[in-house]
């Protein structure tokens, strides 16, 4: 009894030891980490990843990728440079421009400082606003100012017709209504009428900022000489001669050319000088293409013959002002 206890504890000691000693296989361990063919991976914990970390996906380079070819380079848009133009001021400036004194109603840009018209020094600046003192070379255009009726202007229209000369006469409003038997005379003889304002006021008092006051001054001139005459016209002469770059701007808008002259004396004053004090005041300043300014006063009333005579045998023409 005893030896066979003994031999079996003997055969369990050796598998004990058995046991100890040999590599058990009990799963694939290839890969530590990924899992095993056939299994799902939802067990496995993936490393983890920080903000810094580049994720990387198969195939990818930690080095920039270069294109095969250079791309194309885009070229770049030619931008022609606008061509600087003169603004238009008048009615007839298009496009996207900015608005003339005219449609904007603001004038107040432009300066009101009140400038007395001399033939011996020109403003040239004028020619912006369709100022003129001179025309045609070889020509005289002879004009005259009639703010109201001094008893000599049917002489005057005499000497014309005979002499066969045009003169351009700029009249008032009030000289309009109370000689309009003078006015349709001139127009049947052929002469010309412009605009002398309605009062004789100078621009320079009318204008304002924003133009309202002249235009509409000029306005009533307009439908006066409309309503007498069924025409229009469009010259201006500045009462007084006094101008402004405001009040020139406003009737250059309007339309107007306006009509300064190259020659002229002080022939309206009360105490009125000799037809010889006359010629030497006037003659010598006579120029090429140069309008000629004279008020149909007694003076030149006599002066008038001898004047076209004088001009004619130095070789000029007189014209209408176009």
């Amino acid at each position: 009894m005893r030896s066979i206890k003994q031999k079996l504890a003997a055969t369990l000691c050796c598998m004990l030891l058995l046991s100890g000693c040999g590599p058990l296989k009990i799963a694939n361990t290839k890969g530590a980490g990924e899992p095993a063919p056939g299994t799902s991976s939802a067990t496995s914990t993936p490393k983890e990843t920080r903000p810094s970390d580049p994720v990387r996906t198969q195939g990818a380079s930690s080095k920039e990728t270069v294109p095969a070819t250079k791309p194309e380079k885009t070229p770049k848009t030619q931008v022609t440079p606008p061509v600087k133009t003169k603004p238009l001021t008048g009615p007839k400036a298009t496009g996207q421009t900015k608005p003339s004194p005219k449609e904007s109603g603001d004038y107040g840009a432009l300066s009101n400082e009140g400038d007395g018209w001399s033939y011996g020094y020109p403003t040239e600046w004028v020619r912006e606003y369709d100022g003129y003192w001179q025309l045609t070379p070889g020509k005289l255009y002879l004009t005259m100012d009639l703010g109201y009726e001094m008893g000599f202007t049917e002489e005057i229209l005499n000497t014309l017709r005979e002499k066969n000369v045009k003169v351009t006469f700029f009249l008032t409003t009030e000289y309009l209504e109370e000689r309009p038997d003078l006015v349709l005379r001139m127009l049947r003889e052929g002469h010309k009428i412009g605009s002398h304002s309605t009062k004789h006021i100078p621009m320079t008092k009318l204008v304002g900022t924003d133009g309202a006051k002249l235009i509409e001054n000029t306005r009533t001139w307009e439908r006066a000489y409309k309503e007498l005459t069924g025409q229009t016209s469009q010259l201006y002469r500045a009462p007084e001669g006094v101008f402004s770059k405001r009040g020139l701007a406003v009737l250059k808008d309007l339309g107007y050319r306006n009509i300064f002259w190259g020659a002229a004396y002080a022939d309206w004053l009360e105490q009125q000088p000799t037809v010889e004090e006359a010629k030497k005041k006037l003659y010598p300043f006579v120029d090429s293409g140069d309008i000629v300014l004279l008020h149909p006063f007694q003076t030149n009333a006599k002066l008038l013959p001898e004047f076209i005579d004088h001009f004619r045998a130095k070789g000029y023409a007189f014209e209408l002002i176009p």
